[in-house]
């Protein structure tokens, strides 16, 4: 094992080239993500992040079950789309044709959807590079969930890029292209706990 005093030299020494083997070696109790070979430290997300990414993964979940279409994991959990490539959504999709991806301790390849909330030390790499990522590997449909603006951007997968499949705020009712009849209230999406005031 890779310890905290030694994470950090071999981080900067080998910068871009790490594999996921080098990534198993890492115990210093901290988060990571590995992106085309660089580390990436991920700090624990606040309050709001894990309770919209909760209530998000809880209605997936109970559709998915409802319908015996796959199984719905939870950050952590490793998703490995290359050697040098090892990202941690917030809330993935696997549909059952796609179960032989799965292992004990991670996801070998592209799960069918991913749900990313942001927050202010991850938004732009969600947006942006992470976005890039889960299309260039086969993710079919992406969701960006923003618990400040309170919307919701569900993508889907085209040939050149995203496509915006919904934009939705706690006012509309989602719903997802690769869902067939999945339906979600967005004010339950961003409600608080009666009685909490953040």
């Amino acid at each position: 094992m890779i310890s905290v005093t030694e994470a950090a030299p071999r981080e900067s020494s080998l910068r871009g080239t790490l594999t996921y083997g080098d990534y198993l070696q890492i115990d210093d109790g901290r988060q990571y993500e590995l992106i085309e070979g660089e580390l990436i430290l991920t700090p624990s997300p606040g309050f709001l992040h894990q309770h919209i990414a909760a209530g998000v993964g809880g209605l997936l979940r109970a559709y998915v079950d409802k319908h015996n279409m796959g199984l719905v994991l939870f950050a952590p959990f490793d998703v490995v789309l290359a050697d040098n490539l090892v990202l941690q959504p917030d809330v993935l999709y696997l549909s059952r044709e796609r179960f032989d991806l799965l292992t004990e301790n991670c996801l070998k390849g592209a799960p069918d959807l991913v749900v990313e909330v942001l927050s202010p030390a991850s938004g732009r790499r969600d947006r942006l590079e992470k976005s890039r990522l889960y299309l260039k590997h086969g993710v079919k449909e992406y969701w960006v969930v923003d618990p400040f603006a309170q919307t919701v951007e569900i993508f889907s997968a085209g040939e050149k890029g995203w496509l915006l499949a919904g934009a939705y705020g706690p006012e509309d009712t989602l719903s997802s292209p690769l869902l067939p009849g999945f339906s979600a209230n967005g004010e339950e999406i961003f409600r608080l706990p009666e009685g909490l005031v953040l």
